[in-house]
């Protein structure tokens, strides 16, 4: 089976990760580390929810064991009671420092089973799990899937989590209730306050137990509005001005030509591909149906991704926005450097409609992400 992970990003690991012999070293310890050493600003947003995220990482540090409970192995404490330690669902606008924050709680927890995964990737391994999960007779489905991720993490952190599909909604509310008495805690971070997600989306009505069970059994903090630390971080490109075509020759040293490039079992048209680098259309990748495993399995392949055509887009052309968010999500996850092209800015592109939150969010990352690389 495909396990998901990434490669932490260089500005999340400025030291090693805590050891048992050096606990507690809590995300404050962390967080005060980076601003005595000029690595972050002070932002009064963050440190005041850091007595919480310590009080997470203390919780899970408890010690705890193995046990039978409804047909599954579960965590319970040395008292045999569940350790139930609320987790910290960290929500506010672009560039905040969640990620940061999340890093730092994931590093003050020194177990072995733990695990910080980007939500796309988790949802598409969780249904290959539940499509080939072979539950003994009288277990629940996905109380036994949720044992088999309790084993692996019993801190488990979500990246970027927000709801797409009522379909995902329904699922991550079982699943919430069965990690809870497996002993998981669960993060996450999101742009969306919990009673924002999928708000728009059809019949939402059937996504608003799962988001009560969120509330109930996780801390929510928002970190608000404020500086949007990755426009804040300064870079020249020496390439910034190059439209794409020449930019495909900068980077690659050869002239563009038109091709098929299969994206899982999906075959897209490019403008072009050489050692890596690949130059999609915007109506290409976002326009046409592709989805997370199609966008994965090009992270999978591609060093740097040029899109072009980049159009003014409207209301009605929410899910073409939405594709794009998901491939930038993605390719952030992935660290791979993205450029993109077009009559219309990244900032004027999406303004309206029910897409229009998640765009501003992607063009936050899209920044971080042209200063990746060469260019």
């Amino acid at each position: 089976m495909t396990v998901y992970s990434r490669a932490l990003f260089p500005w999340e690991v400025p030291w090693p990760e805590p050891t048992l012999q050096s606990c507690p070293l809590g995300p404050s310890w962390h967080w005060h580390r980076a601003l005595e050493e000029g690595s972050i600003h002070r932002d009064p947003l963050q440190e005041a929810v850091l007595p919480l995220l310590d009080r997470v990482a203390e919780g899970v540090r408890r010690p705890v064991h193995r046990t039978l409970w409804r047909g599954v192995e579960v965590w319970r404490g040395v008292d045999g009671d569940l350790p139930d330690v609320r987790g910290v669902y960290l929500h506010g606008d672009v560039g905040r420092g969640k990620s940061l924050l999340m890093q730092w709680l994931f590093d003050s927890v020194p177990i072995a089973e733990k695990r910080r995964v980007h939500f796309h990737p988790f949802m598409e391994e969780l249904h290959h799990r539940l499509h080939h999960a072979k539950p003994p007779g009288g277990v629940d489905l996905v109380l036994h899937v949720a044992s088999q991720l309790s084993g692996e993490a019993r801190l488990l952190c979500f990246d970027e989590f927000y709801i797409t599909t009522i379909a995902d909604g329904v699922l991550l509310g079982r699943l919430l209730s069965a990690l809870h008495h497996c002993g998981v805690t669960l993060c996450a971070t999101s742009n969306w306050a919990p009673d924002h997600l999928f708000q728009d989306g059809f019949n939402r009505a059937s996504v608003l137990p799962f988001i009560d069970r969120l509330k109930s059994r996780i801390h929510v903090c928002e970190l608000g509005t404020g500086v949007d630390w990755r426009r804040r971080v300064s870079g020249a490109h020496n390439a910034a001005t190059l439209g794409a075509e020449e930019l495909f020759v900068h980077l690659t040293g050869q002239h563009a030509a038109p091709t098929t490039v299969e994206l899982r079992h999906v075959r897209v048209a490019a403008q072009g591909s050489e050692n890596g680098v690949y130059w999609f259309g915007f109506d290409a990748l976002c326009n046409t149906a592709l989805g997370r495993a199609e966008y994965m399995n090009l992270c999978a392949r591609a060093k740097t991704v040029i899109i072009s055509g980049l159009p003014e887009l409207s209301p009605d052309d929410a899910d073409a926005a939405m594709r794009f968010v998901v491939l930038v999500d993605l390719l952030y996850e992935h660290r791979i450097p993205l450029r993109v092209r077009g009559n219309v800015s990244l900032d004027e592109a999406c303004t309206d409609g029910p897409a229009a939150f998640a765009w501003r969010r992607s063009v936050s990352r899209v920044h971080e992400l042209s200063r990746l690389g060469e260019v």
